[in-house]
């Protein structure tokens, strides 16, 4: 009898020593997700894999690790994580939690463009923020939202939320934080011409700025720049500017560095800073940069390179027309008639000074001609607009047709490697329908991991394959009928095959699964 009792208590301390390991192991990760997100994201990897996670310590782990993302600057294309981990919370009714579950979840909807979710998701967890009352989660918080107000042009709410971020960054005495405030607070008020808040709040940031690097410190120094040119001192601006792009190149730094140049009639520097905002990824500043870089190219003659970046030009407003945001495209296509009203009237100078420069007698003709040009030119326009809507039509299709079958492939893909996990848990070999089914499935999903694998056998192909899905290196073992040990010198020999690398073999695990 004392020996019974004796196993139980053995096994009940063993279970307690697992679990509280595994909780200290969360504890610790949301102690430091703030400051080392990065490190956050590697230490909860390991956790995808373990089934064995109560369903509050599941809850912590998708919160966490979706945290960890976003604080690192990376995002991740599912919502099922956060999603699991919010509902836990709303069932317990845990509020400080819930409110970061609630923001990254709107966070994730806000990339997926499912705005309007996003927004009433954001809007419950800033009123948590009141209740909970935490200043590194309400700064966070309201960067967020002031960044979103700010990519719609809504410049109160935009003020708002930044000033909300500054009191919270204060109050967690982070000089980085209270800097890129500051900074934001600043820029904002220089989008809306208010030249004395612009150097208030710059001068606000003077004291902690020499303590910031990179982008931060960038934004800094192209804020003090541009109160400067408002104050006509180009030189010292000019200085700043270059400053800020050494530092860290962002596109306002170089639209002001462009209109520095142009102010200086030094039209070739400013070019070179158009050329490098034709990429940018604010649709405004590209647009704005194509129809500087067409003007100049206009004006020194070369035609041919005017009427490339004028097609270049189009290709920009036709992606903006792609997109599934009614006030992005009615904002598209006034930008559109506009260039093509410039366009037409380019080509009507065109053909009125080649005119003049014929006999006066052929000016009728001329004119008689050009209205000719013109109509059909409208005429190839409306019809170049019906393409455009079919175009646009058949890409929508296709996008739904797609996210179907990677919906449906992702639901079948998910079935196939819990059965092959089943499989290896049994000590079982992998059957051959399973395997078939595994590699139809990630490479429908991923045709570009069907190219990289289309050199190796098939054992090679299904070794691979289970790495990719996180399999383990001894359930790999056995389902391919083979020794860790192979399975080991299998990995280093791929890295080298595949990525013409040496290292060992978690390393070709890293490149493997990181192959997009």
């Amino acid at each position: 009898m004392i020996t019974i009792v004796y196993l139980i208590f053995s096994l009940f301390v063993v279970s307690c020593s697992h679990e509280q390991s595994h909780n200290k192991l969360l504890t610790e990760a949301e102690q430091i997700v703030v400051e080392q997100p990065d490190s956050v994201v590697r230490m909860l990897e390991p956790c995808w894999d373990d089934t064995t996670l109560s369903a509050p310590d599941r809850a912590l782990f998708g919160l966490l690790y979706t945290e960890a993302l976003h604080r690192s600057g990376l995002s991740t294309e599912s919502d099922s994580l956060i999603l699991t981990s919010r509902r836990y919370y709303e069932r317990e009714n845990d509020k400080p939690r819930l409110a970061r579950a609630l923001l990254h979840h709107a966070i994730v909807l806000y990339k997926q463009q499912q705005t309007h979710e996003a927004v009433l998701t954001m809007k419950r967890a800033e009123q948590l923020a009141e209740k909970v009352d935490d200043p590194m989660y309400n700064c966070y918080l309201y960067f967020v939202l002031g960044d979103i107000n700010d990519n719609v042009g809504n410049y109160p709410q935009t003020l708002k939320y930044y000033k909300q971020a500054l009191n919270a960054a204060r109050q967690c005495h982070k000089d980085e934080w209270i800097v890129r405030a500051l900074n934001n607070i600043a820029q904002t008020f220089d989008m809306t011409g208010r030249m004395d808040s612009l150097q208030y709040y710059t001068e606000q940031a003077e004291p902690y700025a020499p303590h910031t690097d990179g982008e931060i410190r960038a934004t800094y120094l192209t804020n003090q720049a541009s109160y400067l040119l408002h104050m006509d001192k180009r030189q010292e601006a000019k200085q700043l500017l270059l400053r800020a792009q050494q530092t860290s190149p962002t596109d306002r730094g170089a639209k002001l560095l462009a209109d520095v140049y142009l102010a200086e009639k030094d039209t070739a520097s400013a070019a070179q800073q158009w050329y490098s905002l034709l990429n940018s990824f604010s649709p405004d500043v590209a647009i704005s940069s194509y129809r500087k870089l067409i003007g100049y190219l206009t004006m020194r003659g070369e035609n041919n390179q005017a009427a490339f970046y004028s097609l270049r030009l189009n290709e920009v407003y036709h992606d903006l027309y792609s997109r599934d945001d009614t006030a992005s495209i009615i904002d598209l296509q006034a930008q559109f008639d506009e260039q093509q009203k410039e366009r037409q009237q380019y080509r009507i100078t065109i053909m009125l000074l080649s005119a003049i420069l014929l006999l006066i007698l052929a000016a009728i003709a001329a004119i008689w001609y050009s209205r000719r040009r013109i109509d059909r030119l409208n005429a190839r326009f409306l019809e170049s607009q019906q393409k455009y809507d079919l175009t646009r039509s058949e890409l929508t299709r296709m996008r739904k047709q797609k996210e179907r079958e990677e919906r449906e492939n992702s639901e079948e893909l998910k079935a196939v490697v819990a059965r092959i996990h089943a499989s290896a848990n049994k000590g079982r070999a992998i059957s051959d329908d399973d395997m078939n089914e595994l590699a139809q499935r990630a490479y429908a999903l991923n045709p570009n991991l069907q190219l990289l694998l289309s050199a190796l056998n098939a054992k090679e192909q299904a070794v691979c394959l289970l790495i990719r899905h996180n399999f383990l290196p001894t359930e790999i073992a056995t389902l391919t009928i083979s020794t860790p040990q192979t399975i080991t010198n299998t990995r280093v020999r791929l890295l080298k095959k595949l990525f013409g690398e040496t290292g060992g073999a978690k390393d070709f695990d890293t490149r493997l699964k990181e192959f997009e």
